[in-house]
Formats: structure tokens, sequence, C-alpha cells
């Protein structure tokens, strides 16, 4: 069975005492749920986003924002995938726990309808240098799952997992393709099935995208032969850290944000008026000829009265008048 080798540094310790911090403060802090619906998606779409940069794939965060919204159908065939990869994640976490078939299963989501046509959740048949061999690519997983699943991952930090599962399947490049965000996925998988998904609130691509050179001198410089994780385990905390302190400061901010405050406390907010909150949120403004798109099933008035609603509460204003009217977040 794979047993990895690294030390536990007083920068890493340094990292997680801020990870834990900031947990303890998304998890227990209210914010309206629309802000919080907010937050995931911007998540969602900083994944997705931040993956097709890693691809080389230049699409503006709008469109990809829409995308994930469900609005806009138009994007490739990458983009699309990745989408469903990052839901697919989430999916798999509810599980708490994960296993050899789960890579599989979200590499062939990543894959789906690829031209050139790429295999599927199947392990790569060519060599890369440096990288497994293809014939021992099947076994080094299995050890590597057997791992995680073992007493000695289960008495080690969560955290410290994550870092050395990305760092492995990073080693082993096991697919054709798509290896890059199959394992980043995994390690959202490897979080959240743990405790430490921060609800969904997190995206961790820009910190790779952003540290590229030293992200790939990390994963160069792991031997296969006598592997040591130390500097990777130092490097993946911090980006975790910061990425998490990030979010948990942002949400402090919120929770002090006066009109959320009357909203959640003195106000009962309908699941609609959340829906109208969290689309000002996406886009700036909501005029009449939107409504369609957001509540088919509702009538014209029945909408108008929510809003009207929101501007008594001073969360919306309302910009203009007659059916050229817009109405903004205060």
């Amino acid at each position: 069975m794979y047993l990895p080798e690294y030390s536990i540094t007083s920068k890493t310790l340094s990292n997680i005492s801020i990870i834990e911090y900031g947990k303890a403060i998304i998890e227990n802090t209210t914010i309206l749920p629309s802000w919080e619906s907010q937050l995931k998606k911007e998540a969602v779409v900083k994944i997705v986003h931040g993956s097709l940069q890693i691809l080389g794939i230049n699409i503006e965060q709008q469109k990809v924002k829409a995308a994930v919204d469900d609005i806009n159908k138009t994007l490739n065939q990458e983009a699309l995938n990745i989408i469903k990869g990052a839901f697919l994640a989430t999916e798999i976490s509810k599980n708490k726990e994960f296993e050899e078939v789960d890579l599989k299963y979200i590499h062939k989501t990543l894959t789906e309808g690829l031209v050139p046509k790429v295999k599927q959740g199947a392990y790569r048949t060519t060599k890369i240098p440096g990288k497994t061999k293809p014939e021992e690519i099947l076994a080094q997983i299995v050890s590597l799952f057997d791992w995680y699943n073992s007493l000695d991952a289960k008495e080690t930090h969560h955290v410290i997992n994550a870092a050395i599962m990305k760092a492995c399947l990073e080693t082993i490049q096991p697919f054709e393709e798509m290896n890059e965000i199959t394992s980043n996925l995994i390690t959202y998988v490897s979080l959240k099935t743990s405790g430490y998904g921060f609800k969904d609130l997190i995206s961790i691509e820009n910190y790779y995208k952003n540290t590229k050179p030293e992200y790939r001198h990390e994963i160069e410089s792991i031997d296969q032969d006598e592997p040591d994780l130390t500097r990777w385990i130092e490097y993946f905390t911090e980006g975790l850290a910061s990425e998490v302190s990030t979010v948990s400061q942002n949400i402090r901010l919120l929770a002090k944000d006066t009109k959320i405050a009357k909203a959640t406390g003195r106000t009962r907010v309908s699941k609609r008026q959340e829906r109208i909150i969290e689309y000002l949120q996406d886009y700036g403004m909501l005029q009449n000829k939107d409504f369609p798109r957001i509540f088919p099933d509702l009538s014209e008035d029945t909408v108008l009265r929510d809003l009207k609603s929101l501007i008594d509460m001073d969360i919306v204003q309302k910009l203009g008048s007659t059916k050229s009217s817009r109405y903004e977040l205060r």
C-alpha cells in the first residue's frame, strides 16, 4: 500500500491554523440565503473559468456565469463538461467517501463529446516522460485509494490528505487528457467528503493559475522513487488558506451589511425575492422583459409585487418608469 512521505513544517501548521479559523467563520456566520447562493455560484464560475484558462481556453467570465445559470448554452464542449464536472464533484461528496470509480466518472464527464475523441474514464496507454508507466497506472491508483481509505489517512489532517491526493494524481497522470482538471475536482471531493467543503464557497484554480511556475516546480520536483511531499503540502495549504481567508472575510462583511441584516432579521424574504436578489447580484439590473426567463410560470404582476416589497425593504431601487423601468440593488 502507498505510504506518503512528508514532514509537517511550521509553515504548514500556520496555514492549517488559518484554514481552521476561516472554516469556523464560514460555517457559523449567518448571511442571507441569496447571498450564500450567490457566493456558491461565484465559486463554481471561478472553478470553471479557471479550469478553462488552465486548458488555454479564454472565455469571458460573464458568459461562464450565464452558462452555469443555464441561460447560455452556446459555450464549447469543454466548458459545458467542466460545469457538469463541478456539480458532479458536489454530488459525489454527498456519499461522504469516494473510490477509484469516482475518479473515472469525473474524467468521463470532463471528456464527453470532445473532438478529437478522448478515451473517457480510461487510463492512458501512452508513455509520458517522468510519469507513471501505463502498465503501472492501475496498480498505483488502487494503492493510492487503499491508503486514502486506510486508518493512516483517517488519522491525518484532511487538508493534508487532499494535498497528497492532488500531488499523487498529478505525478501519476492517469489519463491521456484533462489530468489537471480531474485532479482539481477530486481535490474538492476529498475536502468535501471529509468535512472541509467550506459550504461550497471556495475555488483554488486561480491560485494555481497565478502561481503557475511555482505549481509546476513543486509538482515536477516530486521524485517518483523517493517522493517527499513536504514542499508541495506547504504550497497547497498556503493557497487554500488564502482562499478560505478571503471567503471568510467576505462573509463577515456581508453579515455586517445593514440591508442584509434587515432582510434576514426583521423582514421575511420569500424564495422568489431571494431569486430576484440573486439575479441582480449576477447581472446588475432587471427589466420587465427578463421576468419570463427568471419566473416562466409567474405573471408579471406577481413579480412586480415581489419587487415592490424589496423596494419597500430598501434592498432594491426602481429607475425609470413604465415598461422601460429597470431595477437594481441599492
